[in-house]
């Protein structure tokens, strides 16, 4: 399949939100996929907080996964999006 830039980086980007979500839930308990977990996280956390939360995300883990997300092969990106897809982190393609 031939794939047009655009839509590589549409597809690189629907993968990078899903980390995040992945990482926030990692290191924070808190599933942003669930709103009854938005709700509590904005209940226990200032907004303040949370901004400094994902910014320490992008500060400590988004440098390593960018170079694993660039280095992705088509055929490990559509993988990869079939996987968030099954796993409830993306909706469509």
């Amino acid at each position: 399949m031939y794939w047009t830039d655009e839509r590589i980086q549409t597809y690189r980007a629907k993968i990078k939100g899903a980390w995040y979500v992945q990482e926030f839930k990692k290191h924070y308990q808190y599933d942003l996929r669930k709103p009854e977990d938005k709700v509590r996280m904005y209940r226990e956390l200032d907004p303040k907080e949370v901004k400094s939360c994902f910014d320490s995300l992008m500060d400590d883990y988004e440098a390593d996964y960018l170079k694993k997300l660039n280095a992705m092969t088509n055929d490990d990106l559509l993988e990869t999006l079939d996987n968030l897809r099954e796993d409830g982190y993306i909706d469509m393609m």
